[in-house]
């Protein structure tokens, strides 16, 4: 796991650091100055004329401090604050740099583009939209960039929310961001996965015991390995685990031949598609290595007269996966059903809805139950509005079940601690690409479940999932490009992801 912070952590871990060690703020902020000089330096090379756009406060005291040790490395620097230091490590840091004869200029000095501009602006606790003289410099930084120059921001490029990753008007676009201690949970969320360019993250000296306990992590390659449903050599289908999906109505029937086929793809030994009658013609021709079971329909969806034939499928089946092109027409009964048969079940787009839309089958949700909604199914299921991806997906969890909050980042509480995925490609804002991830979460909840020796927890298994979709997506986006690429693109690419974890 690669921990991740949140500015309030990261604030009282440096505060608690100060007063339990006597250290002066201004000595870390040396070391910090120090971190961002070198990889100013390493990254592009010494000697190149610098100018640092300085905040009022300690952001912009790291920069003053990186500027004095630029130019006295023999680099040609130049001062442009948004406003006056006004911290006394700031304050302090900006006489030092005066006194080397680093000039001081105004944000709408005519000079000529740098090779490289400091954003020193703003720290990871921006909770506004930047105004006045600093909004000025970061739109100059920007267009700078567009013509050559290079943006290396300090912790986090301004204007950045640092805990949600949400982008105010204006943000700096960086091309390198050198973050302290940790990296923030902001820099890989949301937008925070467009502005940060590549980061680096610097180890400022503060001991391994003053660090929060429980940081939200972000998911790698060696939590898939661990993870992952052994396959032993003597094994057949039975042992991989059977899938029972619970998807599809007349228009959408692809929904629900794409999550089949990624279950299939998971690795899973067996898939039914529970559908409405008319289209089982539909999915077995486009998933053909699932079996399909016909259900009682009414106008294209499942209808009420289907919970009998539901309740008989369930035999033998090791978990449950419903949504996937349900629609808001399906019988609620159905549910209430596979909310109560005890099975490991997800949750997924109209079936959420329908859960959404009524407080009793809210109220069945259990520890067993994973839900994976995108954000405005979250909002419908929490009754609210969603902002925080970490606090949405913790009262998701909050429920009563396990959550996978989909985004570009996707966030999985285990345990009461925020796991982030952020493998993935643009190429997935598509149609489809969240019935894949139903369907691989599916698959391998039914191969954990066959296999309960294992011992993963059903929100590891998701953050699994997750991250190998998101793979997936990198894969199939490297092969055919994102603008044309489509959902079931994500289904042949998944056997190539999952091989590298052979």
């Amino acid at each position: 796991m690669n921990p991740l912070i949140t500015p309030q952590q990261m604030r009282a871990m440096e505060q608690r650091y100060f007063t339990e060690t006597g250290t002066p703020s201004i000595d870390l902020m040396e070391v910090a100055a120090r971190s961002l000089n070198a990889a100013i330096a390493r990254q592009y090379g010494p000697g190149k004329t610098v100018y640092f756009a300085c905040g009022p406060g300690g952001n912009g005291g790291d920069g003053y401090a990186c500027a004095r040790l630029y130019a006295k490395a023999g680099g040609k620097c130049a001062l442009f604050p948004a406003a006056p230091a006004k911290t006394p490590d700031a304050i302090a840091n900006r006489d030092r740099a005066l006194a080397m004869g680093i000039p001081e200029l105004s944000c709408d000095a005519d000079v000529p583009a740098p090779d490289i501009w400091v954003d020193a602006l703003y720290g990871t606790g921006l909770s506004r939209g930047p105004q006045g003289p600093a909004a000025d410099l970061i739109r100059r930084m920007n267009a700078d960039r567009l013509h050559g120059a290079k943006v290396v921001a300090v912790d986090i490029p301004s204007g950045l929310n640092g805990l949600t990753g949400a982008a105010f008007e204006p943000c700096v676009k960086a091309d390198l961001t050198v973050t302290f201690q940790f990296e923030k949970t902001g820099h890989a969320l949301a937008d925070g996965l467009d502005v940060c360019g590549a980061i680096e993250v610097a180890d400022i000296g503060i001991p391994d015991a003053f660090h929060p306990g429980n940081m939200a992590a972000l998911v790698d390659r060696a939590d898939v390995l661990s993870a992952l449903p052994p396959k032993p050599r003597n094994a057949h289908k039975g042992m991989n685990g059977h899938l029972l999906v619970v998807a599809g109505s007349v228009g959408m029937a692809g929904a629900a031949a794409l999550c089949a086929k990624a279950a299939l793809r998971s690795g899973a030994g067996l898939v039914t598609v529970a559908c409405p009658l008319s289209i089982v013609p539909v999915v077995q021709a486009l998933a053909p290595c699932a079996m399909a079971l016909p259900l009682p329909e009414k106008e294209g969806a499942i209808a009420p007269g289907a919970v009998d034939v539901l309740r008989c499928a369930l035999a033998g089946k090791h978990a449950v996966a419903c949504g996937c092109g349900l629609s808001r027409r399906a019988a609620p009964e159905v549910l209430k059903l596979l909310l109560e048969c005890g099975l490991p079940a997800l949750f997924d787009a109209d079936g959420l809805n329908l859960i959404a839309e009524d407080p009793a089958l809210k109220a069945l949700l259990r520890p067993h139950h994973l839900v994976t909604p995108h954000p405005g199914e979250a909002a419908r299921l929490l009754g609210r509005r969603v902002a925080d991806p970490l606090a949405d997906a913790l009262a998701l969890n909050g429920l009563g079940c396990q959550a996978l909050l989909k985004g570009a980042t996707t966030v999985i509480p285990v345990n009461g601690t925020p796991w982030l995925s952020a493998s993935g490609s643009a190429g997935m804002a598509k149609g489809g690409s969240g019935d894949v991830l139903t369907g691989l979460t599916g698959g391998l909840m039914a191969q954990y479940a066959a296999a309960p020796l294992t011992g993963v927890p059903l929100a590891i298994c998701a953050a699994v999932a997750s991250e190998l979709h998101g793979r997936a997506g990198e894969l199939a986006a490297a092969k055919v490009g994102v603008r044309g690429m489509c959902a079931s693109d994500l289904v042949d690419a998944l056997p190539e992801a999952l091989k590298e974890y052979e």
